[in-house]
């Protein structure tokens, strides 16, 4: 009798409980459905504001780029570009890591009102081009900066002719000449048939509207940054999707990094109140001015080619625009 009561008791239970345990499989079936299984995919949003590209700047956008090619929900990136270029190594990594992005997921660059030289560099990397009709697109080309060699110094000893300078002018000419022809490489690379425009006519470094910059064959579209992100939905073939603020993202990691190995929230000069709302991208430049790189192109005052350089030996540039204070910084 006993154990037929147990038995009875056991049964109870699992009818009690049996169909409580399914309902809450089939919720939770459902939970997981919707949310994670059924969620929207993505489209990831990097906005680069007008900057010289440095050290500093292709740090924080290559942060940027990195972020969206990890991230698996973002299916797409478009990234909204206004740049003159700057340093060649710098622009050279942003066309190399925005190219490694492609390779992943679709990319698509959005030109504001500039995409010239190491900026333009950069949006070889992705699969397609907009601009605005009016954008200044071009300046396909390298710039220097070359000082003569200092009066011999016995304080300064070389163990070779060239140590001291770096070179000759011949030397500087001969290197101008090599970065040229690989900046026409990477265009002709990229770009391939849609280009309408012969090498030489490239080599101008001539500046382009944008609607003229598409008969070209140098960018790909006339359209807003709402007609780049499309194309990027179409790419990736998604129809419903949402979109992600990539600088904020990035800047909100970057601050709670900084609040782990400094134990405080970062400083930026010119904000009022740590409540005061901050643009993502403009704390991505105010952390860039707190750490300026040295003997590098730098913005004074966000003035495209307002720059000042700070060395006396030969610099290369990818850069567009006449620097209103050229001469070398003693």
């Amino acid at each position: 009798m006993e154990m037929m009561a147990r038995a009875a008791r056991l049964t109870f239970r699992w009818f009690m409980l049996g169909p409580i345990m399914i309902g809450l499989g089939i919720v939770l079936g459902l939970y997981l459905f919707f949310t994670v299984l059924r969620a929207d995919p993505k489209i990831g949003i990097i906005d680069v504001p007008f900057t010289v590209i440095t050290e500093n700047s292709a740090f924080f956008i290559s942060q940027m780029l990195d972020y969206a090619r990890e991230r698996d929900d973002i299916k797409a990136v478009v990234i909204l570009l206004n740049s003159p270029g700057g340093g060649v190594t710098a622009s050279e990594q942003l066309f190399l890591r925005t190219a490694n992005l492609r390779e992943v997921k679709p990319v698509v660059v959005s030109a504001n009102e500039l995409l010239a030289s190491g900026g333009y560099m950069m949006s070889m990397g992705a699969n397609l081009i907009y601009a605005k009709p009016s954008s200044v697109v071009g300046s396909i080309g390298v710039r220097t900066i070359f000082s003569p060699s200092p009066p011999p110094n016995e304080s300064e000893i070389g163990t070779g002719p060239a140590k001291l300078t770096g070179g000759t002018e011949r030397t500087l000419f001969g290197e101008i000449e090599l970065l040229k022809e690989s900046f026409l490489r990477i265009v002709i690379s990229q770009r391939g048939d849609r280009l309408k425009i012969s090498p030489e006519d490239i080599l101008q470094a001539l500046t382009y509207p944008g609607f003229q910059a598409k008969h070209f064959g140098l960018i790909d579209e006339i359209g807003s940054d709402v007609d780049a992100i499309r194309a990027a939905a179409r790419l990736a073939g998604i129809d419903n999707y949402e979109l992600v603020d990539v600088n904020a993202e990035v800047t909100k990691h970057q601050v709670e990094e900084f609040r782990r190995i400094f134990g405080t929230d970062p400083v930026f000069p010119g904000v009022e109140t740590p409540g005061s709302p901050v643009n993502a991208a403009e704390v991505l430049g105010r952390i860039g001015r707190l750490f300026p790189p040295t003997g590098d192109a730098q913005t004074a005052g966000g003035v495209p080619g307002d720059i000042r350089i700070s060395v006396s030996t030969p610099r290369y540039f990818y850069l567009y625009g006449v620097p209103t204070d050229a001469a070398p910084v003693e």
